[in-house]
Order: C-alpha cells, then sequence, then structure tokens
C-alpha cells in the first residue's frame, strides 16, 4: 500500500538506470570470482616484512523501533508495524513508489490494448541487471507468486487489486510480465510493491503467513536483513553489494534496536547509543524527551488506526452487531489500550450509546462472546480485556481468545471461532484499499476478504466502480462510511501515533524529526545532521 499523505490521515481520522544496460550489466547467479596472487619472491637483501592492511572501519548507525511482534512480512496485517513496513521499503524492490516508476527494477511498466475477453492488460519490462542478493535474477516468477498468494490467503493487507487479476504471463525468459485483469484497476500503480524472493519461498511446505516470520532470504533493495535477535532486541542491516541500481548506501549498517520502553529510548538518546528513533509513545514520552539536551523529539500521525472488526458469521443480525458496538466507548477504550491520555486520537463510534443489548445477551445465554486479539499485540489485548471487562459488567458472558492473527484470519473468523477480533488497518485514501470492504468470500476460500465476512448485494458493482476510478478516494471512503453505518462491520478505535526523536550521530535529512524515516536511510551518513 503506498503511504498516504499526512493530509489523508488527518481526513481519515477525521471521521535508476534505464535503457542501454548491456549483457555484462546482468545477474550472475554465481558469487564474484576469487583471484589469488602468487607469493613474491623472498628478497635477498632485505628482511623487512610488509604488515597486512588495517581493516576498513564499517560505517554503522543504531536506530530505536518497536519491539518485532510477529514476523516480516509487508502483505500481512499479522505483521502490520511500522519497523516491517520500513524494513521491507530497504529490502524489497517495488515497482512504484508513489506515482514514481522505479527504473532500477523495470525499464518499463506501462497499460497495453488487452486482447478481447480481458477488461485490462499491463505490460512490464523486468531490468536486466535486477537481482537478488544471492544472485538469482528478478523475473515473472516472483511477480506471480506475489498474485497468487495476494488472492488466497486470508489476513492479507490490500487484496481486492490482486483479486482482479485473472493471469501472469511470462516471456523472454521472465524478463517480460504480461498481467491480464478481469476488472479495471485504475490505479494499478499499487501493484506488485514490496516483492519478494518466490524461488526461495515457494520451496517446501511454508504458507505465505509463515514464509517470512524469521527473516527475508533475500534482498533487492539498497541493504539486506543480516539478522534477527529477538531475544537481544536487535535487527541488523546491512548493504546489499550486489545492489545494481544507481544510488546504492551510502552506509554499511544499520542496527535496528528495540525500544521494550519509553526509558530505554530516552537513555540511548541522551548516551548516543542509537541516533534516531521512530516509536509509539507512552504516557510520558515527550516529556522526558523535552529534558534530554541535543535531542529533538516530534510527535505525529502514524498510518494505522486499531479497530474492532465484528464477525457477520457469528453476529449475523445487525441489532447484535450494533448491541456490541454501541457497548464501545472509544475515548476509555483508546486509553486502556494505548496505555496513556497524552497524545491520542481517538477515532468516533458511528454507533450511539444505549443500544437495545437483547440480541447481544440472546446469543450469549449459550455461550459467552469471544473477542479475538494477538497477544503480542499488547494494545490489541489491551483493548479486548477491556472489552470483555464491559460486557461482562453488563451481565454478558465474554472471553479473550488469544491467537496469532493468521490464524484469526484463516481459522478462527471463518469458522465462526470468533465474534470479533481487535486489529490494526492501514489509513489510506487509496480508492484500491476501500475496495476490500466489496471482496466476498467464495466457496473455495471462505476466509478471502473483509474480516466481516460481510458481501454486499451490490457488492461486484461496487468493486468495479471503486477499482476503476469511478470514485476519489474521498468517495471511497463515503461509500465504505455508508456501509459500515448501515451493517456496523467495525468501530475504529484509536489512530497510531509515532515519535520521531534525532539525537547525535547520524547525519540525516535537515528539518524537524517529522520530516525523517528508516526508509531515508541509505542517504544517511555518519555524523552529525544540519540544522535547519
Amino acid at each position: 500500500m503506498t503511504k498516504p499523505f499526512r493530509g489523508a490521515i488527518a481526513l481519515l481520522s477525521a471521521g535508476l538506470l534505464g535503457g542501454g544496460v548491456v549483457s555484462a550489466c546482468a545477474a550472475n547467479p554465481g558469487p564474484p570470482p576469487v583471484v589469488e596472487e602468487a607469493p613474491s619472491e623472498p628478497s635477498a637483501t632485505s628482511t623487512t616484512t610488509t604488515p597486512p592492511p588495517e581493516p576498513t572501519e564499517r560505517s554503522r548507525v543504531a536506530v530505536g523501533v518497536d519491539p518485532l511482534q510477529a514476523g516480516l512480512n509487508p502483505h500481512l496485517l499479522a505483521d502490520n508495524q511500522q519497523v516491517v513496513e520500513d524494513i521491507a521499503d530497504l529490502v524489497l524492490p517495488s515497482v512504484f513508489h508513489g506515482d514514481r516508476i522505479d527504473t532500477d527494477v523495470v525499464d518499463s511498466a506501462e497499460e497495453v490494448e488487452p486482447p478481447e475477453g480481458v477488461a485490462q492488460r499491463l505490460r512490464y519490462e523486468i531490468s536486466s541487471a535486477a537481482q537478488w542478493s544471492d544472485g538469482t535474477p528478478l523475473t515473472s516468477a516472483d511477480f506471480s507468486y506475489l498474485w497468487e498468494k495476494m488472492r488466497s490467503t486470508p489476513g492479507v493487507k490490500s487484496p481486492a487489486a490482486y483479486q482482479a487479476i485473472s493471469a501472469v504471463h511470462s516471456s523472454d525468459g521472465g524478463k517480460i510480465v504480461t498481467v491480464d485483469l478481469s476488472t479495471r484497476v485504475a490505479d494499478w500503480s499499487e501493484l506488485f510493491q514490496h516483492l519478494l524472493p518466490a524461488h526461495l519461498l515457494e520451496e517446501g511446505d511454508v504458507s505465505f503467513s509463515a514464509a517470512l516470520a524469521n527473516d527475508i532470504p533475500a534482498s533487492a533493495g539498497r541493504f539486506l536483513v543480516a539478522s534477527v535477535d529477538n531475544a537481544r532486541g536487535m535487527i541488523t542491516l546491512n548493504r546489499n553489494d550486489r545492489y545494481w541500481g544507481a544510488e546504492p548506501s551510502q552506509l554499511d549498517v544499520v542496527e535496528l534496536h528495540y525500544m521494550r520502553s519509553s526509558q530505554q529510548a530516552v537513555n540511548m538518546l541522551r548516551t548516543g547509543q542509537v541516533g534516531f528513533t521512530d516509536i509509539r509513545p507512552e504516557q510520558t514520552t515527550m516529556e522526558s524527551l523535552a529534558l534530554v539536551p541535543g535531542v529533538d523529539a516530534q510527535t505525529q500521525g502514524g498510518l494505522r488506526q486499531l479497530r474492532l472488526q465484528l464477525s457477520t458469521r457469528t453476529l449475523a443480525d445487525t441489532p447484535a452487531r450494533r448491541a456490541l458496538a454501541s457497548l464501545v466507548d472509544t475515548d476509555q477504550l483508546a486509553r486502556l489500550a494505548t496505555g496513556r491520555s497524552a497524545d491520542l486520537s481517538v477515532a468516533r463510534n458511528p454507533v450511539d450509546a444505549g443500544a437495545d443489548l437483547t440480541p447481544l445477551r440472546e446469543l450469549a445465554e449459550n455461550r459467552p462472546i469471544r473477542l479475538a486479539a494477538d497477544p503480542s499485540d499488547v494494545p490489541a489485548t489491551n483493548a479486548a480485556n477491556a472489552l470483555v471487562d464491559v460486557l461482562t459488567s453488563q451481565g454478558i458472558p465474554a472471553e479473550v481468545v488469544g491467537e496469532k492473527m493468521s490464524v484469526i484470519a484463516s481459522t478462527l473468523l471463518p469458522n465462526e471461532r470468533a465474534d470479533a477480533v481487535l486489529a490494526w488497518h492501514d489509513l489510506s485514501l487509496q480508492p484500491a484499499d476501500f475496495a476490500d470492504y466489496f471482496v466476498c468470500p467464495g466457496p473455495e476460500n471462505r476466509a478471502v476478504g473483509d474480516l466481516s465476512g460481510y458481501c454486499p448485494e451490490d457488492a461486484a458493482a461496487q468493486l468495479a466502480r471503486i477499482l476503476g476510478g469511478e470514485y476519489t478516494g474521498e468517495q471511497a471512503l463515503e461509500q465504505v462510511r455508508a456501509l459500515n453505518a448501515a451493517q456496523t462491520l467495525y468501530v475504529p478505535i484509536v489512530d497510531e501515533t509515532r515519535v520521531h526523536a534525532v539525537g547525535r550521530g547520524i547525519a540525516g535529512p535537515a528539518g524537524r524529526p517529522a520530516e525523517w524515516s528508516l526508509e531515508s536511510a541509505p542517504t544517511w551518513k555518519e555524523g552529525e545532521r544540519d540544522e535547519e
């Protein structure tokens, strides 16, 4: 998903090398040759030996980030964290970045005349130099792999545009990719972001949900994942020396240190152990950072929103869903979920308090109301526990079902073992992201589509309108809000807030901390930043 502008977030909260590449630049699967020089003849007139050259010290910076909750797959709701998105931007190739084509990855990407029976045809020409860090060329197989997994895996982010693809064709040794769509997608630049190394992930019987659980085995970006050490609380990114693009990283190593508390972040910034942090705040984070000399900190809106997503499979009647939603005090739940009252961007519950609870009580006569949350997601789990307490205080039996988000999406919800789920969802004004609410589960895969499992009567028509560009982002948002007002599919609780703090040790962008992001790490150097 393309990162939205901050103005778009505010609106939501209120409701390089081109052609001419010769064969010598093509990807080479083999390792670079090692040439050994013949030993020199010993001199009869001298016993002086030349000392070996001192090893060149690698440039290195340290950054504070939120602890990794699950895996590193940027396409999964289960792995929906800012640090995962940032690592993906540094490690994985994308055809487009926003509206800008990445000419390091593809020589061209264009819409071409479709044959009869095809709504839209796209053609990509992959750069002959594009390769993974193990030397394997980037090919059409990487496009096919992502398409197949995005249309068949439960709990993926923004599947609607991939559902519209009917076929992916390969030619010219896998360097030409032709994509046919059964429904027109106006914002087709949203497709094929963060491509994955199919040649490694297709091996064995590993699901898409688990494929990047512990690492990213190969890179086609400016950095590669050298290690993930959750026990030590550190992810190490090394410069990808096989990167073929015009602007490789100026840094050799970026260390990502888990900030398990705000006090740890404050201490490490104070001592210079990290030069930049991008974390979720606690109650006194900004107050503490303001006291540290030489540290500049800012809060800013994040790209995610914590929601209560209601299942239409178990809460089949709208009055039952409305009853549960009416018990959500978003102000209270936002505080309890995040553990703070400062720097909160609380969402508005579309359902007023005081709804008739009878339908919910009747359901709870046979079994408790089950709220699912991933135990590794602390705010979601806090919110689930608090809402269970609210239900219990109303005399309605309820319980929290703690399970991995991938299991919640693939098993608990489609098999009617959870009534609702607390999870983070991307905030976006891209029309294709709103189309997900009109992707209906099918008989062969009941888990694909929106987590609510709801299929509107006009789903196909609305899906075509949204994907086809008949609505702007704001208009598509209004369509989803109208659907939610009528059917009560989700309750927004709180928008994510980030704290960017800049200390010393990194010469990065000039300007305020809000302008910093890990995505810009390839341009950083060791040293001190320029002031405005």
